[in-house]
Order: C-alpha cells, then structure tokens, then sequence
C-alpha cells in the first residue's frame, strides 16, 4: 500500500459508510462536562501514547524529532474533525453551540478515519527515513491511531454523558 491508496481507501470509506438519523428527538447532555471539555487532557495522552509507540515500535532513533513531528500531525489531524464541524455550524448557531448540543459524541469512526487521512502521510513521509522498516512505521502509525481514538471515544463516552 502507498500513502496516495490509503488515503484513497480512506475517502472511499467515508464516502460509504452509512449515517444515522435521529427524528422528532433532540440530544441533550446528562454530565456537566462537554467534549469540548476534555480535549486537553485526551490530546495529551493521545500525543504520549503515539510518540512513544513510534519511536519504540518502528525504533525511530530520534525521540525529539519524532516528538515534534506527532505534535504538529496531532495538531493538525484534531483539528481537522473539528474544522469540519465547525465549518457545517455556520449554517447554525455557534460552534460551540454545537458541540454543547450535540448530535452525540465527537470521536467515532469517521474521526480515526479524518485524524488517519490527515495524520498519516505527515508521519509516515517525515519518519519514514530514520526507520529500518518502513511497513512498521505504517502500520504502528495506523495501529496508535486507531488505539486512541478508541481510547478517546470510550473517555469522551463516560465523562460526557448524554442522551437523545
């Protein structure tokens, strides 16, 4: 695989992939923090978890380049998501508006599928050569990735409770 057909395979994905529709309800928040509420803290540990797998799996050998180069992909692919929901909230009232509203939870598929599409090539091409393998790199990228947004979504889903 190749950068250009995992994101390709990626945008297909989110092309296909089905959307759920909630009619006559109305989401509303049970627990006193938002999404919003705990970025800081899971980007925190969403940045640890990723810069020590890729330095320690695929043995970059460049701790600080490594460190600085999944900050600024991290940056990027958090806020790609939350650029997206952002520019369909113009529409609405106010992006926070929208995040306090709902619909739902943040972090899901198509967020490992956007933080992937933007976080993967950025890595992938920086890395690639301070690594002996490069299809570990690839796939310890992908691999974190999917782990904490995983780990993200099942935080977001006990501190942020809400219902429809």
């Amino acid at each position: 695989f190749s950068n250009r057909n995992i994101c390709i395979y990626l945008c297909l994905v989110v092309v296909l992939m089905p959307q759920a529709v909630f009619a006559n309800s109305s989401w509303h928040w049970v627990s006193d923090y938002r999404p919003w509420d705990i970025l800081p803290w899971v980007a925190a540990a969403t940045i640890i978890i990723e810069v020590l797998a890729i330095w320690q799996i695929p043995k970059t050998k460049q701790l600080l380049k490594t460190a600085v180069t999944v900050v600024i992909a991290n940056l990027v692919s958090f806020l790609l998501p939350y650029g997206i929901l952002a520019a369909a909230d113009v529409v609405h009232d106010t992006f926070q508006g929208a995040l306090n509203a709902g619909p739902s939870y943040i972090v899901g598929v198509m967020f490992l599928i956007l933080t992937l599409a933007a976080e993967l090539p950025i890595v992938y091409d920086i890395l690639k050569p301070h690594v002996e393998k490069s299809k570990v790199l690839l796939w310890t990228i992908v691999f974190s990735n999917a782990a904490t947004t995983a780990m993200v979504a099942i935080v977001e889903r006990i501190i942020t409770e809400g219902s429809w």
